[in-house]
């Protein structure tokens, strides 16, 4: 494979390589065959995420936003921070499930000892205001009506996290 494949081969696969050597194994050999630096990845993210931003903006779409945070988790970028909040209000919430799962991305999908999740990237960074915000826009995400049973169990299990990251982060105001 050529450069330029084994990078759209990349980007397919959002810069993972476990799924890149799980589900197209020459890709993934080629990729490695070509050596290619961790800096030069780690732009290629950053590429990625700019591009996904972008198709975010005219679509709306709750699973591009979900791919800009898995991009963005480990990258501690106040940037991308910046994006993704304003990200938020470019998604296009048309039901409960879809605030569940941006929730869910806010809050982050790992044990609260990972801190992962927007919140703490925002509060990590020191943009302790922001981690609030967040909260509170989780909170207000959360609170809606649902007649679905797995919904409406994902949101009361988003609102007790919320509670104990709002511990986690010395925000005792976060509304009972």
């Amino acid at each position: 494979m050529t450069f330029e494949e084994v990078k759209k081969a990349f980007f397919r696969y959002d810069g993972s390589l476990f799924a890149m050597a799980r589900e197209e194994k020459e890709a993934y050999e080629s990729y490695k065959l070509l050596n290619i630096p961790e800096e030069m990845a780690e732009a290629w993210k950053q590429e990625l995420f700019f591009s996904l931003w972008e198709q975010l903006k005219e679509s709306g779409s709750s699973e591009l936003f979900n791919r800009m945070c898995n991009l963005s988790e480990n990258r501690h970028s106040r940037e991308n921070l910046l994006i993704l909040k304003e990200a938020l209000y470019k998604v296009n919430y048309t039901n409960p499930k879809v605030n569940a799962y941006i929730c869910e991305a806010i809050l982050g999908r790992k044990d609260l000892s990972e801190r992962s999740g927007m919140i703490f990237l925002a509060y990590d960074l020191g943009e302790y205001e922001m981690a609030k915000e967040l909260l509170q826009f989780i909170w207000k995400l959360a609170t809606v009506q649902t007649s679905d049973k797995n919904v409406k169990s994902r949101l009361d299990r988003i609102i007790k996290k919320s509670y104990l990251i709002s511990s986690k982060i010395n925000y005792p105001t976060f509304p009972a």
